[in-house]
């Protein structure tokens, strides 16, 4: 360090150079030479770093003190002693190592004395030897102080000759600058370097000074005047206290030997600071030198890796074509062999048919030659009968002749001879027809014979065909079979040579997906580039388009002007959104991304605001939110009203539609046809269905339009029925989704759908003409309530919608409507697509609902003529989101809004457009302003806290606001916690006491399920005692506290919802599995207090409520005003309910982490520790719990294996007691098989857990050396590890080091924030000073019945931290602060009582508060007192307290 400019003459005290050496400044060089000059440095190494005969003295008291057995103290009574001087764990690590000269791990007097001189030399600023001075371990000799003295002396001598103002010694004598060093250090309690005000008052106080003395002290030590004293000023104000204890008078500004004190100061404090600049420019530049090396040699890497993955591709590649082309030669060789076979199978078949056709042939012939046969014998037959014809002719012949002669004979003679004749006659043909008989049973019988020879021929050839068929068919069945065989080896190395294709294919196929995912990327970035283009384009035209209208609006301004005479005109300028923006108040602007804002430049408001108009709506707007447009010749515009374009005549034609259904555009804004003075000119309109449609169509924001045609800026649409033109510049396509499954219903937010059958999860309905099935959880019901107009007399009745049929309609479906003309049906719902719901009425008829088109229909006018049955219903389609009450009168400007009259009642049916409602009146429907209405205290959820009407108008809207949410907070803390022992009633109970599941599937179902009760019932008797303490029906003005304080308690929520996943698949798979169980859970289900809602419901209630609270206290945060008390708070509790869902969410992802810790608590014994110890859950300051690493270490010393388990907070040692596991199975036993559920494995704590910021890892001293060991120091021991390798070792040795970096950078922080809330300079009207005392009968927590017990006190965001005491149950602390009263009814004094844990978050022991304002009412009755106050929330506990409320004194 370069010296100082600082001269010392001669006449300074010598004192002033021990000043020096206690800051750690190098003396400077004396300008009178090297006569004058002190040289400190023979004294550094004679009192710096030895020790004097009294600080041995002192130390062996002390050492006495610690009850030494044989002449030494324990490293656990060190280590007590030690941290009493408030230094870091790490530093008393290294201040024993340098003590401990024998390394034995205990003290003897000597070493005793090193540690404590080191330990004071590094209280004093000063830092550690890298090795043990030697001057240290010698025996201590004369105090070189009192050579000092006797310099000092002389000195003084000198100084006293010389001409002052002051005549006493002001120098600080060295004994004094140790004491008051000690006092600061004790004082310091957060090593910061300083004392405030409140820190060092206590110190002065002592002294018995008055005020005004003290404050004198206190001007003179405060050297640099920041209101706070570093160690020399504290030394000084207190060296000035004793001067002046001892009567001296105090001088009026500082004397010259310690004036220059000041200026040194200066100088130092100026070279210091240019030297810490030089230093961070060093490493700043060393850091940006580091990042660029990483960066090379990231992008070394990564060029390395892409050109190992190239040509890994391409090697993969040839790897691949290679098997494509045997695989094309084996397919190939395939179809060679299977077109052999099936010529062989040809030839086989063609052989068997000439055969067959042989045989046929052969028997054709032998048929034809018994033709031939039979047709010989029928000739021969034939001429046969023909003989015998001849021979019967000639016999006649003969007969006749010889009658003849008879003529000529007596008569008697022929009369004989004719009958002899007669009888051979007769004989003759007798004998012929025996003969022909006889000839015709020949015939028969051989033709018989004939046919009975070609049956049996017949029959013998079919017997032989057979044969040879049977022959042919076991041929050929064994061919066949052989030829399956063949084929089913063939199909088996088919299928195996498929299979492999297939892999390949499956390969090449996510090859090709993710070369197409990555296509697909870029493609998706290229279209989302065209997409922000054609934005970009549309965005231009937009302008172009405004720039136009800008123009013609100034022109015709000009015109105005020109014939009306110089009326003045506002000159607007148009600026584009670029972030969206929401009003705060009612002199702001809403604004949304990318809109167009015309802009006043003329108006002047508070620098970087802008007044603009947008949506017909004027306010202010940051100037940062929005940016000019592009100029051009018409940049400014004036203020008229302004006039669409008439829609072009070209271009016209109906949309595209993918599905044959119109397009639909959903408004972005408000439009109405009574705000354009063009009308579209059909004349000028090409052909198409909305040539005959001239009309305009008004619409509001959110409403869905059906597009019929477009135009250029024009398109036509339809809407409720209604057909017309508007300008497509007000409204954007919505997203086509039209890609269901086949029987799945799509619909869109707002459509009613008719349910027809409801069984699961899917139900099935219709919407119009479509019907389908569609998932339960995307609908609610909306039932139309039908209530008659006579229930409520002298009430309003809302008048229904009534439609009248045109045409005569078949409904095809039992959904729909069949209509006939005349009929009226009461319109029930709309959808956007055009079809209704109604109900159809008809006299002595049942009535029907069913779906209607609205093309079929007209609606009726109120005026219309309705039948008495209509008048006695009043649907009501759309339920009100609330009711409000007008205050002003208001007249519609445009077609869509809604006309009202004072102190109307008005139902609200939307609420999305911040500053215009959709409302309903007298069965009329519009858009109405907001800033015309009021919320009615009934319809109101977030009034309904208050009871008396009278402080509720006495408070601002937003309190109103504020307080409503905070009761919806407390009413829905107490329906869930209601819900949660339910659960335990109704389902925990008879399923486990029906023991149909098992003690462990019962805990995979509920998990922690009482934890999550008790932490609930925590934070909701929290509240009730909070909303107790204000008065029922009575404003809470202060929660922010407890919501911060019992969600730092809320840990159970991460383990159950870590494991709630595995509890919804057991939960699953048993209904699935097991029917008499599903049956079972629907049984206990029936409970009415459940209310339909079946078990997993109730198990997804915990995740519920953890996502509900961020968006509860946001709330209340945004209705909280700035400057008041609880906003701090409210803030720290939505951090903390925002990092309770990252870590729920965190410990979701991350289960493999929570798994591995539930095997660790299952698997692990951890047997004598006074605290129970859960893995799975928060520690005391770090969050949740982590495994950051895990494995097998031995140790030097016997070798011993040891599994160790670093987490974020310590580091576990174990071993295998009972030997369950051999070391050579072991050492096959990686950290992940440990955790397996295979492996068996019970371990024991081997030690107390190390915590990481006790600990001290280093690499053993020589590098060099091939044996993985390194030590890990803890406070007194050092452990000595092996580790298997190298690699392992560096690992271990990183990972510890960075975990307990991160520990003691938390604690430091932690401390830093707690003291920089303490000592913020805070403006208020009094201070109230507590003095804790003592706490009597505390909640006992460790098994021992003791506790260790601290209370925190605050007041918003102040906070003081006693210290913890030791087992007990009644501590006495004594522990004093103050607080800044900044407001009496506001501020509330909160104590609450914590038990220190060191492996989980501290315990709650009890709460008390005491309003400031009742502290007040107390004193002026009777005064500063000490009070014993009931600690709430808990069983038992009260405090004692003593409470002094000092008011500052009013200026006028």
């Amino acid at each position: 360090m370069v010296p100082l400019p600082l001269s010392i003459n001669p006449s300074t005290s010598l004192s002033l150079w021990f000043l020096y050496l206690s800051l750690s400044i190098p003396l400077p060089l004396s300008p009178y030479g090297s006569s004058t000059s002190i040289n400190p440095s023979p004294f550094l190494s004679l009192c710096v770093w030895a020790i004097t005969p009294e600080e041995r003295g002192k130390h062996d008291k002390q050492f006495d003190s610690l009850a030494p057995a044989l002449g030494h103290v324990s490293g656990e009574q060190a280590r007590k002693f030690f941290l009493q001087s408030g230094l870091p764990p790490p530093v008393l690590a290294e201040i024993w190592a340098l003590a401990d000269l024998d390394c034995d791990g205990k003290m003897d007097r000597l070493e005793f004395s090193i540690a404590m001189k080191l330990i004071k030399l590094k209280l004093q600023g000063r830092g550690l030897p890298t090795s043990l001075p030697i001057v240290m371990k010698q025996s201590p000799a004369a105090n070189p102080a009192s050579i000092m003295t006797s310099n000092s002396s002389s000195t003084n001598s000198l100084a006293s000759n010389s001409p002052k103002t002051v005549t006493c010694d002001w120098a600080v004598p060295q004994a004094a600058r140790l004491k008051y060093r000690q006092q600061f250090n004790t004082l310091d309690k957060l090593m910061s370097g300083y004392l405030s005000g409140p820190q060092v008052r206590n110190a002065l106080l002592a002294s018995n000074l008055t005020q005004t003395q003290l404050a004198a002290i206190w001007t003179l030590a405060d050297v640099d005047r920041d209101g706070q004293l570093r160690a020399d000023e504290f030394i000084l104000a207190m060296h000035l206290v004793d001067m002046a204890k001892t009567g001296h008078p105090l001088p009026l500004s500082l004397p010259q030997d310690l004036d220059k004190l000041k200026e040194n100061f200066a100088r130092g404090s100026a070279e210091l600071e240019k030297r810490r600049l030089a230093l961070e420019e060093e490493r700043r530049r060393e850091r940006e030198r580091r990042d660029r090396e990483q960066r090379e040699a990231q992008e070394r890497r990564e060029r390395e890796a892409r050109e190992q993955e190239n040509r890994r591709r391409l090697e993969e590649e040839r790897r691949l074509e290679r098997q494509r082309e045997m695989e094309r030669q084996r397919e190939e060789e395939r179809l060679r062999e299977l077109e052999r076979k099936e010529e062989l199978e040809r030839q086989r078949k063609e052989a068997w048919e000439r055969g067959r056709r042989e045989e046929l042939s052969r028997r054709k012939e032998g048929d034809q030659e018994e033709i031939v046969q039979l047709k010989a014998r029928k000739k021969c037959l034939e001429i046969e009968l023909e003989a015998v014809v001849r021979t019967n002719s000639t016999n006649t012949a003969l007969i006749e002749l010889c009658c003849i002669g008879v003529h000529q004979l007596p008569v008697s003679c022929l009369v004989h001879r004719q009958a002899r004749l007669e009888q051979e006659r007769l004989e003759q043909e007798r004998r012929e027809q025996a003969r022909r008989d006889r000839e015709e049973e020949e015939a028969e019988r051989q033709r018989r014979l004939l046919e009975e020879q070609r049956a049996k021929q017949r029959e013998e050839e079919e017997r032989e065909a057979q044969a040879r068929l049977r022959a042919a068919q076991e041929k050929a069945q064994e061919e066949e079979r052989r030829r399956r065989e063949h084929e089913e080896e063939e199909e088996k190395r088919r299928q195996k040579e498929e299979e492999e294709e297939r892999r390949r294919r499956e390969k090449e196929e996510k090859e090709a997906k993710e070369e197409q995912e990555r296509r697909r990327k870029e493609e998706e970035q290229e279209r989302r580039r065209e997409v922000e283009a054609a934005e970009e384009e549309k965005r231009r035209k937009e302008e172009e388009r405004m720039q136009k209208e800008e123009e013609r609006r100034r022109r015709e301004q000009q015109q105005k002007e020109a014939g009306g005479g110089g009326a003045s005109v506002a000159v607007m300028t148009l600026y584009r959104a670029l972030y969206p923006f929401v009003a705060r108040n009612a002199d702001e602007l809403s604004l949304e991304g990318s809109c167009l804002i015309e802009v006043d430049e003329a108006t002047v408001g508070e620098p970087g605001w802008l007044c603009g108009s947008y949506r017909g709506n004027r306010g202010w707007f940051p100037q940062s939110y929005a940016e000019r447009c592009a100029a051009s010749s018409a940049s400014s515009t004036t203020t008229n009203t302004s006039s669409e374009a008439a829609p072009p005549a070209s271009q016209a034609g109906p949309l595209p539609s993918s599905h044959g259904a119109p397009l639909r555009a959903r408004a972005v804004t408000s439009w109405s046809s009574s705000s354009s003075d063009a009308q579209p000119d059909p004349s000028t309109r090409g052909g198409g269905g909305g040539d005959s449609i001239t009309a305009l169509l008004s619409f509001s924001q959110g409403d869905v339009i059906s597009v019929l045609q477009q135009r250029e800026d024009w398109w036509l649409g339809q809407l409720a029925g209604t057909q017309g033109w508007f300008p497509k510049d007000y409204v954007t396509l919505e997203p086509d989704n039209t890609d269901p499954e086949a029987g799945d219903l799509t619909f869109d937010e707002g459509d009613v759908v008719m349910v027809t059958e409801r069984e699961g999860e899917w139900w099935r309905g219709c919407i119009g003409d479509r019907a389908g099935v569609f998932p339960s959880n995307y609908v609610r019901p909306v039932e139309p309530e039908v209530e008659s107009s006579t229930s409520t007399p002298g009430g309003p009745v809302k008048k229904p919608e009534i439609a009248q049929a045109l045409v005569n309609t078949v409904a095809p479906t039992a959904q729909q409507l069949s209509l006939s003309p005349g009929q009226l049906i009461v319109v029930l719902a709309k959808n956007s697509t055009g079809w209704w719901l109604g109900e159809l009425q008809a006299r002595g008829k049942k009535r029907q609902r069913g779906w209607f088109h609205s093309s079929n229909v007209k609606l009726l006018g109120p005026t219309s003529v309705l039948p008495p049955l209509l008048t006695l219903i009043n649907p009501s389609p759309h339920p009100p989101v609330c009711q409000v009450i007008t205050m002003y009168d208001y007249t519609a400007a445009n077609q869509d809004e809604l006309s009202f009259s004072k102190g109307q009642l008005i139902s609200v049916l939307d609420k999305t457009n911040p500053d215009w409602w959709k409302g309903e009146v007298n069965g009329v429907t519009g858009l109405l302003p907001t800033n015309y209405v009021k919320m009615t205290t009934e319809s109101d959820p977030s009034q309904q806290w208050c009871a008396d009407l009278m402080s509720l108008d006495s408070m601002t809207p937003q309190e109103r606001k504020r307080q409503g949410y905070i009761h919806e907070l407390i009413q829905t803390e107490e329906t869930y916690v209601e819900d949660l022992e339910l659960v335990l009633e109704v389902f925990h109970k008879p399923m486990s006491e029906s023991g149909r599941l098992t003690p462990t599937e019962m805990g995979t179902i509920f998990v922690n399920w009482r934890e999550l009760i008790m932490c609930n019932t925590k934070l909701l008797k929290a509240l009730r005692v909070r909303k107790k303490t204000g008065g029922e029906n009575m404003a809470v003005q202060v929660i922010g506290d407890l919501l911060a304080a019992e969600l730092a308690h809320m840990q159970p929520y991460i383990r159950f919802c870590s494991c709630q996943l595995n509890a919804a698949a057991l939960l699953q798979r048993r209904t699935n599995s097991e029917p008499d169980f599903k049956d079972f859970l629907k049984k206990i289900a029936t409970n009415y207090r459940c209310k339909g809602m079946p078990l997993s419901s109730f198990l997804l209630k915990p995740m519920q409520r953890i996502t509900r609270y961020p968006l509860l206290i946001k709330n209340i945060l945004e209705n909280t005003p700035e400057g008041h008390v609880d906003r701090g708070s409210l803030r720290e509790a939505l951090e903390r309910a925002e990092e309770l869902c990252s870590q729920v969410n965190e410990g979701v992802r991350e289960k493999e982490n929570s798994d591995r810790l539930e095997w660790i608590q299952s698997h692990v014994q951890c047997d004598g520790l006074i605290e129970h110890l859960v893995f799975n859950s928060l520690t005391n300051c770090l969050g949740p719990r982590k495994l950051l690493h895990s494995g097998r270490l031995h140790k030097t010393r016997g070798g011993r294996e040891l599994w160790v388990f670093l987490f974020n907070d310590f580091l576990l040692l174990t071993h295998s007691p009972a030997k369950s596991f051999s070391s050579s199975s072991s050492s096959s036993l990686g950290a992940d098989r440990l955790f397996s559920h295979k492996a068996n494995v019970q371990l024991k704590m081997y030690k107390t857990p190390l915590f990481l910021n006790e600990v001290l890892v280093k690499n053993p001293p020589d590098p060099s050396s091939d044996e993985p060991l390194f030590h890990i120091s803890h406070i007194d021991r050092v452990y000595t590890l092996k580790a298997d390798t190298l690699n392992e070792r560096t690992t271990w040795v990183q990972r510890i080091k960075a975990a307990s970096e991160v520990f003691i950078e938390t604690e430091k922080k932690k401390r830093e924030k707690a003291y920089q809330a303490r000592s913020l300079k805070t403006s208020g009207i009094g201070r109230l000073l507590v003095t804790v005392t003592e706490a009597q009968e505390l909640k006992a927590c460790k098994p021992n019945g003791k506790s260790n017990p601290y209370c925190e006190l605050t007041m918003g965001a102040q906070c003081y931290t006693s210290r913890p005491l030791g087992d007990t149950l009644n501590p006495k602390w004594n522990f004093n602060c103050q607080f800044f009263v900044r407001d009496f009814y506001q501020d509330v004094l909160c104590i609450t009582v914590f038990e220190k844990d060191q492996f989980s978050p501290d315990d709650f022991l009890g709460r008390t508060e005491v309003p400031v304002a009742t502290i007040k009412k107390e004193m002026e009755s009777k005064g500063a007192a000490t009070r014993r106050l009931l600690l709430h929330e808990v069983p038992t506990g009260e405090v004692l307290v003593k409470l002094d409320l000092q008011l500052y004194e009013q200026t006028a």
